[in-house]
């Protein structure tokens, strides 16, 4: 892709923020803490609570906070252990970056209209139109990229029964596909899709009324703008995550996604139903403060 490409990519807010290198460089970092994330998400929680009085002087039940998390998976699997799962997710946001940068450059906004900064209906269908265009970048990087990480999620899960079912990703791949068909390389992207194109919805919106009625449209603001749009689109959508992950293990012969740890889901509708039902759809949401849902009596008996 040359500069000026690139740069007309920046322009309509299509191209990530960072380079390639610098979001895998990222991902490798913070990998042991989204390891820890993801097993809280599908449930496994190893460590007791305990019971801690908040500022208001109720006592509330906590689980460990998830760096906490991360150093249980250390003791238990040492430092190598850390980062199962690495490789297919990196390989899988490889994907996501070239995928989207292809099809941005194949979806061509024409730019000789010129939009009228007065008019509301004008700025509001310039962003309808780029938001568009974000969110068919956002579902093709996606699909491309889901099998890489299902593979990367079930080689996580099997932490919780210790197994060795999913080792490399071809072989994860081919098995995966032997046992299940393309259905079990896809299992959970309609509420991966759910979270990234609401993301992008939210983000685009919230951005745009940040910056045209609350704020100065200077670069900074916008930036900051931005940010806290990113903020709350991404609390808004987690539950969808949740669902992704629980999706993604349910039923494929690990431990992790088996009675009793988990039950057999039909559907992703179903797994989001019975997570809304005991209160779990955020679970791990939180990096600090992790409340234990009255509903789960699975860690309640831990006491």
């Amino acid at each position: 892709m040359d500069s000026d490409s690139t740069n007309r990519s920046e322009e309509n807010g299509d191209a990530p923020r960072h380079t390639l290198i610098g979001k895998c460089v990222m991902k490798t970092l913070t990998h042991p803490l989204d390891y820890a994330r993801f097993l809280a998400q599908i449930g496994h929680e190893p460590m007791a609570p305990y019971r801690h009085r908040s500022i208001f002087g109720e006592e509330r039940l906590f689980l460990p906070n998830l760096i906490v998390y991360a150093k249980y998976i250390y003791s238990v699997d040492g430092f190598k252990g850390m980062y199962i799962g690495l490789g297919p997710k990196i390989l899988g946001i490889c994907i996501e970056h070239y995928s989207s940068s292809l099809m941005s450059d194949y979806i061509q906004i024409d730019k000789s209209q010129n939009v009228d900064k007065d008019s509301d209906l004008e700025v509001w269908k310039d962003c309808a139109i780029k938001t568009s265009k974000e969110m068919i970048c956002t579902a093709t990087s996606i699909i491309l990229s889901h099998p890489f990480h299902i593979v990367s999620m079930r080689m996580m899960a099997q932490f919780v029964g210790y197994e060795h079912r999913y080792t490399l990703v071809l072989q994860s791949v081919l098995l995966i596909n032997h046992e299940e068909g393309v259905k079990g390389l896809f299992a959970g992207v309609i509420p991966r899709l759910f979270a990234g194109l609401g993301t992008v919805i939210l983000v685009n919106i919230a951005k745009q009324v940040f910056s045209r009625y609350l704020f100065d449209p200077s670069p900074m603001t916008l930036n900051i703008a931005e940010f806290a749009a990113s903020f709350l689109a991404t609390a808004a959508t987690y539950s969808f995550n949740v669902v992704t992950a629980c999706t993604a293990i349910n039923n494929c012969g690990l431990a992790a996604g088996m009675p009793p740890d988990m039950p057999v889901f039909g559907n992703w509708l179903e797994c989001m139903k019975y997570l809304y039902r005991t209160d779990q759809l955020n679970r791990g949401s939180s990096t600090w403060f992790r409340r234990v849902p009255l509903t789960n009596s699975k860690l309640l008996k831990m006491l």
